[in-house]
This record gives structure tokens, C-alpha cells and sequence, in this order.
């Protein structure tokens, strides 16, 4: 067992394509059982198990034994299905702010909880397309390649353009003093 896996981490290495086939079919489940039991919901497992292919395929290590193949790519199923966890509540507590914002923005509420009147004055000092790309991607759910694509930039750009917002958002709410 440990000679085919000799064999299929250095053709995986160099890229086959039977081998990739063949990774598949051995590994699909066990990499979605991982990312499952580290609480990633079944709807978005399938997707978490494809970064670590991608992961898989940018690092390519070739193994001796199947034991240590295996507790490689459970590593990488756990460090992916960890960053899916923390960009899931980043997302969730940046669209509660979102629809706090928006409801007050809409209904024209005059008393808003402490630190609602410093959000709301946060995202109205930014301009339409910065508060389009968070109102998209926060409350609208749209992904970060979907927005590069829209964008026409890379994935990495939206990523720091995001970063970037979400700081100066940070720093517009702390510069502002706190209504209650």
C-alpha cells in the first residue's frame, strides 16, 4: 500500500492527470469527512474539500507512507475548514451591521443603538463603489471571485481591498464619538 502511495504523491507531484483522477477517487471522501467533522456544513464541504485540492496541487509533496499522506492532507482539511469557519463569522457579523445600518438608512429611525449612528456615519463617508463591494459581499453574499470577475482584478485584489475597507471602516468608527 505504502508503494502506491510512493507512486501516486510524485505522479500527483508532476501533475498527471490519472493521477489526479485517481486521488479523487480515493480521497474525495475522506478529505469531505475531515472538513465535515471540523463543523463545516455539507453545503459548503464540497467546496472547502476543493481548496485543498488546490492546496494539494500548489504544494506538491511526495509521500512514502500512506499514514503520513494521510495526515498531510487531514492538516490541510483542517487549516481550510478553520479559515471557512473564521470567513463565515466575519461575514455574519459583518452583515448584521449591515442590516442594522440598512434598516436605519430605510426607515429613517432617528434613536439607534450605541455604535449603530457611528457605523451608519462610517459606510456613508465612503464612496458608492467602496460601499457597493462591501454591501455586495457582506450583506448580498456575493464570494470574492465573483466580485474579482465583476471587477476584472484578481481574487487577491478584492481580498485586500476588502481588508482595507473593513480597517478604515474600523478606524471612521473610533474616530467618530459614540452616540447612545
Amino acid at each position: 500500500m505504502d508503494a502506491d502511495t510512493a507512486r501516486l504523491t510524485r505522479a500527483l507531484a508532476r501533475c498527471e492527470e490519472s493521477a489526479w483522477q485517481e486521488f479523487h477517487a480515493l480521497y474525495y471522501e475522506f478529505l469531505l469527512a475531515r472538513v465535515m467533522a471540523r463543523g463545516v456544513v455539507e453545503s459548503e464541504a464540497s467546496e472547502v474539500v476543493q481548496r485543498v485540492y488546490l492546496r494539494v496541487l500548489k504544494n506538491p509533496k511526495a509521500f512514502e507512507r500512506r499514514a503520513d499522506f494521510e495526515a498531510w492532507l487531514s492538516c490541510l482539511a483542517r487549516c481550510e475548514a478553520i479559515d471557512t469557519g473564521r470567513s463565515v463569522r466575519r461575514r455574519s457579523w459583518l452583515r448584521e451591521k449591515f442590516e442594522q445600518w440598512s434598516a436605519v438608512r430605510h426607515e429613517a429611525v432617528v434613536e439607534t443603538p450605541a455604535g449603530d449612528g457611528r457605523l451608519s456615519e462610517a459606510l456613508g463617508s465612503l464612496d458608492g463603489n467602496e460601499r457597493a463591494l462591501l454591501t455586495r459581499h457582506y450583506y448580498g453574499g456575493w464570494s470574492q471571485e465573483e466580485l474579482a470577475r465583476e471587477h476584472g482584478i484578481s481574487v487577491k485584489a478584492i481580498e485586500s481591498r476588502l481588508a482595507r475597507l473593513r480597517s478604515r471602516l474600523r478606524t471612521l468608527m473610533e474616530e467618530s464619538p459614540e452616540t447612545c
